[in-house]
């Protein structure tokens, strides 16, 4: 999916050092504590099968977790759209920059146009980009 233009960004910046972000991120059993959309995270050969209250545009799909030095990417497969959600982290003074990136290609079979649902989402992902900041700013223990 990586061939395919970035749908939307949204950046935040956390008052935390890398780590914590990353390992955050980095297990996505910690998905419910930032994302009040998931009802369920269930390891699975492979990948995680995640579980969304609905109404939800994947109420269920199955995610994959890369990292890389500066990255940690998610991607989807098996709900009504595929997609690539990229969280690349700049560390500096105890900060961090999240850059968050979707990544959707571009054969879908949503009944809109994703043009039209791209604000939506932008903005839905940056509320969930918050929620991250706030948990990783918290002392709220998360899977390591």
């Amino acid at each position: 999916m990586s061939e395919a233009a970035p749908l939307f960004q949204n950046v935040a910046l956390a008052r935390v050092p890398g780590e914590r972000v990353r390992a955050i991120l980095s297990h996505p059993e910690n998905l419910p504590l930032w994302d009040a959309e998931i009802a369920e995270v269930v390891p699975e050969a492979g990948g995680f099968h995640i579980l969304r209250h609905s109404p939800a545009l994947n109420t269920e799909e199955h995610v994959t977790v890369t990292t890389t030095a500066d990255q940690v990417i998610y991607q989807s497969q098996g709900g009504r759209l595929a997609y690539q959600l990229s969280f690349t982290l700049s560390s500096a003074a105890k900060q961090t920059t999240i850059t968050e990136t979707l990544i959707v290609p571009p054969a879908n079979s949503l009944p809109l146009p994703l043009s039209l649902l791209a604000p939506i989402a932008k903005q839905a992902f940056a509320q969930n980009l918050q929620a991250l900041v706030t948990l990783a700013e918290s002392p709220l223990e998360v899977t390591p």
